[in-house]
């Protein structure tokens, strides 16, 4: 009888040491959401935190924002106008062949620089988000600042171009863009409906177009960065 008791008295506790951690980690996150809502680009990061080792969705989607907050993306008008260059193809006018993606094109606005730690950074925190579009914005910044990168920085208040981007095409290793098309393919378009943005359809062809091209991360990559430079090139 006695041990009965003792080992209801344990679980007693366990139970409400567990509410107490569940009441908790809301608090934190509502706490981290608030902090959000008004922060500066300085202080994104540091609204989060509190939740560093949370593993729910909710935190990976609360800093998957504060990447992309910190990074000076605080508002959906950032990239609306460059996606809706994805949705209406090929951009001619900004690529030095005349015929490169329009990903390609919302690549020289979607991107962070040279910052690479940032772009691995979302698109670690975003591809386990559970969001789809924000699996697939970050994987955009992903393979968009490992262009820009390679490029000279614009001047203060300019952007890069497609023609810069699309001249780097070839320096990226195909084995590393091939597993971020597998990630963001598996965990965001597999699961995209028809009432997905006309951007997020788009994409998500060209990465199956490119899944199809290859059972090996190189030969993906490799088909993407072909699509990319020319959406009309043959992939094996």
């Amino acid at each position: 009888m006695k041990k009965t008791t003792k080992i209801l008295s344990v679980v007693l506790v366990f139970s409400i040491y567990l509410s107490s951690c569940e009441k908790s980690n809301t608090n934190d996150l509502q706490e981290a959401q608030l902090c959000l809502n008004n922060a500066a680009a300085s202080e994104a990061q540091s609204c989060v935190e509190k939740i560093a080792s949370d593993t729910s969705e909710n935190a990976y989607k609360l800093r998957c924002s504060a990447v992309f907050i910190s990074k000076g993306f605080g508002s959906p008008t950032s990239f609306i106008s460059a996606l809706d260059q994805i949705k209406n193809g090929g951009n001619a006018a900004g690529c030095s062949g005349g015929t490169c993606s329009g990903t390609l094109a919302a690549m020289a606005t979607l991107n962070f620089g040279t910052d690479s730690a940032a772009a691995d950074q979302a698109f670690s925190q975003c591809a386990q988000s559970g969001v789809n579009i924000y699996t697939q914005i970050s994987s955009i910044f992903k393979i968009g600042t490992a262009l820009s990168s390679l490029v000279a920085p614009p001047a203060p208040g300019a952007s890069y171009t497609p023609s810069q981007l699309e001249a780097v095409l070839g320096s990226l290793s195909p084995a590393v863009v091939g597993e971020v098309v597998q990630t963001t393919y598996a965990s965001s378009c597999q699961q995209s409906t028809s009432s997905s943005s006309e951007s997020t359809q788009q994409y998500c062809s060209e990465l199956a177009a490119a899944i199809a091209a290859g059972a090996t991360p190189t030969a993906i990559g490799q088909c993407l960065l072909d699509r990319l430079n020319n959406p009309a090139a043959p992939c094996p």
